[in-house]
């Protein structure tokens, strides 16, 4: 409980620096976004095929031009959560945050590519009695089409991969491969 106390003065703290920074600026970009898709998680498990999802905020700051912060929530559940007629005392799921830099590249005709790396906090849920928080890093790989015709605001939508690796207590990973997509204001 006491990290969950910690975590919340974190992610408040993280939340008001990229407000204010991004307030501050005078070209201010906000966008959101998410994915959805399947992949795998693991803790002191073998690796569970899994349903990942995950939504996020982010808003250029002064501090850093050509890398964006990115908030992001994720989530990813054991496949048998969705599928009708299971019966299933426990599913597997693992849940958490992750603060990232993204950087990315247009290429012509209107595609694009950006990449991140940052910190992650990950619930690890393999077992019934396990509940550990677990802390390492994300990298995520993302491209497809930039709708937004060279304006500011519109979606952006694609595929990626995202994987999480953890360094302490169950050591416990997530991958990704999903559907992507963003809406800049």
């Amino acid at each position: 409980m006491k990290f969950f106390k910690i975590s919340n003065r974190l992610t408040f703290s993280i939340i008001f620096f990229l407000l204010f920074t991004s307030l501050s600026f005078t070209q201010i970009r906000f966008s959101a976004g998410g994915f959805l898709g399947g992949g795998s998680i693991k803790g002191e498990s073998t690796s569970i095929a899994s349903f990942t999802s995950s939504v996020f905020i982010e808003t250029n700051t002064v501090l850093f031009l050509e890398v964006t912060p990115r908030l992001s929530f994720i989530y990813a559940r054991d496949f048998d959560a969705i599928l009708p007629n299971t019966r299933k005392p426990y599913l597997p799921y693992m849940l958490g945050f992750s603060f990232r830099g993204i950087t990315g590249q247009s290429f012509e005709s209107n595609l694009f590519l950006e990449e991140g790396i940052g910190l992650l906090a990950l619930n690890d849920r393999t077992f019934i009695d396990t509940n550990t928080w677990d802390y390492g890093i994300v990298l995520s790989l993302n491209g497809g089409w930039d709708l937004r015709n060279n304006a500011s605001n519109g979606f952006k939508v694609g595929a990626g991969l995202e994987y999480g690796l953890t360094f302490t207590s169950t050591l416990a990973q997530y991958s990704s491969f999903h559907f992507y997509f963003n809406y800049s204001i």
